[in-house]
């Protein structure tokens, strides 16, 4: 077992490594109970499943004890994921996505940031490739903004407040891969919907650049294309050209309400 920047490492089986915080450490006896986390069937048994997710690929929600967490299973996407489905190459130990990962999240979480709370993460070394997974704990009361949007208009302080918390992403250099309208959360709140960031498999730190641009674009087409599509279908999503306006002027704003998202330190 050794330390990496607060987070434990421990050896499984054969090929088994876990990298986990020290709350969740704490919980767990040995190895084989750890194991046991990243199975959707332990969690069957023990009838603690609370829901999942359908989308390319499920994702699972379980309760342990009084928190609820989220289980991601790693796939790949495009045509290596007909051919691959869930083996990735493997580099290193710290270089597997899971990995990387819950560091990540930890670097933020610490740093105030709204991301969900990480947990652990599981790789399996199978000869050239491995599998992997992640815990993280689940944001109550939330939806993300693509749910939200079929259901109804966001006032402008609300897009006004997307627009600052992604701001305070990229003040603190953080590049999310995949921003788009699936990928933030509002979760329910007296005043307005707090915002959080979620899913940042290869993710990173940057230095500031072309990328911040890029990442509002990113988010930008993707709600363009919902709208358009459930426009095809007749159906609503509550999106313009104004909500997008107000999005921008609370990123410039860069007012991201820190005192909402404290550090946890």
């Amino acid at each position: 077992m050794n330390n990496q920047n607060n987070l434990i490492q421990r050896r499984g089986q054969a090929g088994e490594r876990f990298l986990v915080t020290p709350d969740a450490d704490a919980n767990v006896s040995d190895h084989t109970e750890l194991r046991a986390w990243f199975s959707a069937n332990f969690w069957r048994e023990q009838q603690a499943i609370t829901g999942q997710s359908k989308g390319r690929n499920t994702v699972y929600f379980v309760r342990c004890g009084e928190q609820e967490w989220v289980l991601r299973h790693y796939y790949r996407g495009g045509l290596p994921g007909k051919l691959l489905r869930d083996l990735f190459f493997y580099t290193g130990v710290m270089k597997t996505r899971s990995f990387q990962e819950l560091e990540l999240l930890w670097r933020m979480y610490h740093l105030g940031l709204p991301v969900p709370k990480p947990i652990a993460a599981y790789q399996k070394k199978r000869g050239l490739t491995y599998q992997a997974d992640i815990l993280i704990e689940r944001i109550p009361h939330s939806q993300d903004l693509f749910q939200c949007l079929q259901e109804q208009t966001l006032p402008a302080e609300q897009w006004h407040r997307i627009g600052a918390t992604i701001a305070r992403f990229h003040q603190t250099g953080v590049y999310h891969s995949d921003l788009n309208c699936h990928n933030i959360l509002l979760q329910r709140a007296e005043r307005c919907d707090k915002v959080w960031v979620i899913d940042f498999d290869r993710c990173e730190f940057r230095s500031p650049g072309r990328w911040q641009v890029q990442n509002l674009e990113r988010l930008h087409r993707s709600l363009e294309k919902e709208q358009q599509k459930f426009a095809a279908q007749a159906k609503p999503f509550y999106f313009n050209s104004a909500d997008w306006q107000h999005l921008i002027q609370g990123y410039v704003a860069g007012d991201g309400d820190e005192n909402e998202y404290p550090s946890n330190d």
